[in-house]
């Protein structure tokens, strides 16, 4: 039996504390990348770059806290003057699909007022152009212009349109593929129970959940790979880029989905579970 649910507001505790304990853990795993591609890049190890990870570490905590908070706020405001993102639970344990537009426009205004609060911290970043530019013209001689060409997005005026835009595409994308993929797989596996009003996700399950993941990833690294090969105006030479992206996307994106599940489920156990408010669709 599948029932047609609406995602009415997000408890702000359980998802700040989950979020942010979440992404700690994957700010070690990604600073400890970031420090071995630096020094494979210059070809040695030097002090700067282990300061660069704590400080990743450590932007990090702040940031989470700050984003974990500030999203569920934010759509916990938006929802109320907007169209009701739905979920399709199926026999209480499984998330069989999710709407796509409206899923895609909160998304979009939330990601709209976070860049207009951030967009004076850019303008911070700017101060330090040299150090900033330098980094990124290395990358962009070593190679690595795929990974620099984002920030020409971030560093423009209109980097607040760009925000919503991109936030909507991505965010309806993804949905899209989520509807026609998790009924294939059963659906999304979760572990649900009621507390009042509220509904607690005890565990993700890591299978299902990375399985969804590696194809939205895969379809957003094959996306990626022909934006960028069409503004590089290049695409012949970007093919090997792009079979990259994709295949990348699709293996990192299995490890993210179910390696996320797996500290979710550990950390669910070790504080509170996310909390969420669901009511049945009119």
């Amino acid at each position: 039996m599948t029932d047609s649910k609406s995602l009415k507001s997000i408890d702000l505790a359980s998802t700040t504390i989950m979020g942010t304990s979440i992404n700690l853990i994957w700010s070690v795993i990604f600073t400890i990348l970031v420090i071995i591609a630096l020094s494979s890049i210059f070809g040695n190890f030097v002090l700067s770059f282990a300061i660069v990870g704590i400080g990743i570490i450590f932007a990090t905590l702040v940031f989470s806290i700050s984003e974990c908070f500030g999203i569920s706020h934010l759509y916990n405001f938006f929802i109320k003057k907007m169209k009701n993102v739905n979920l399709n639970i199926q026999d209480s344990d499984s998330i069989t699909g999710i709407s796509t537009i409206s899923l895609g426009l909160i998304v979009g205004v939330i990601s709209l007022v976070i860049s207009i609060i951030i967009y004076p911290l850019i303008f911070l970043l700017l101060s330090f152009a040299p150090i900033v530019f330098g980094l990124l013209q290395a990358l962009s001689l070593q190679g690595f212009s795929w990974i620099v060409f984002p920030a020409s997005f971030v560093i423009t005026p209109f980097f607040i349109i760009y925000a919503f835009i991109f936030a909507f595409i991505l965010t309806t994308i993804g949905a899209f593929i989520f509807n026609k993929i998790s009924p294939l797989i059963g659906g999304l596996k979760v572990s649900l129970t009621s507390e009042g009003n509220l509904t607690k996700v005890d565990s993700i399950d890591p299978k299902s959940a990375g399985i969804v993941t590696s194809i939205i990833c895969l379809v957003f690294g094959l996306l990626y790979g022909l934006l960028f090969s069409f503004v590089s105006g290049n695409l012949p030479a970007n093919l090997i880029l792009i079979v990259e992206l994709t295949i990348g996307g699709l293996i990192g994106g299995f490890i993210y989905g179910a390696l996320s599940s797996v500290l979710y489920n550990f950390f669910a156990k070790k504080f509170n579970p996310v909390k969420i408010e669901l009511e049945d669709s009119e």
